[in-house]
């Protein structure tokens, strides 16, 4: 019984990464409770209208996984859908409504997007 339980504890330490020497360390602050949006990308740049690239597909899943109903292209094209959008977050946010994707904004996006179930829209 003991070697069964020693087995099953190894093995779920091995599992969720909380075994020595295993898993790795990552210092983005976009790692956090499973982040799905940072398939594109962990860099977390100042974006905003007219940009382009994986940083805007980055911020157009966190919208969708945030923000009930804005159903946004994940083109990487910081249009006016996206920048509406993101007013729309950060007046849900508290935050400034400025429309640029800078440190505070990012900081929210991680933390809403992170979640896997749709009852935790911030808006």
């Amino acid at each position: 019984m003991r070697k069964k339980l020693a087995a099953a504890t190894t093995g779920l330490l091995l599992i969720t990464g909380l075994g020595v020497g295993v898993g790795s360390a990552t210092s983005a602050s976009a790692v956090t409770r499973g982040n799905y949006c940072g398939i594109y990308t962990l860099a977390e740049p100042e974006v905003s209208y007219g940009d382009r690239g994986d940083a805007v597909k980055a911020v157009q899943c966190a919208l969708n996984r945030s923000v009930r109903g804005v159903n946004l292209a994940e083109d990487g094209i910081f249009g006016g859908l996206t920048y509406n959008a993101v007013v729309k977050f950060q007046g849900c946010a508290g935050l400034a409504k400025d429309g640029i994707v800078g440190p505070k904004t990012w900081r929210q996006l991680d933390n809403w997007s992170d979640w896997d179930t749709k009852a935790f829209w911030i808006c």
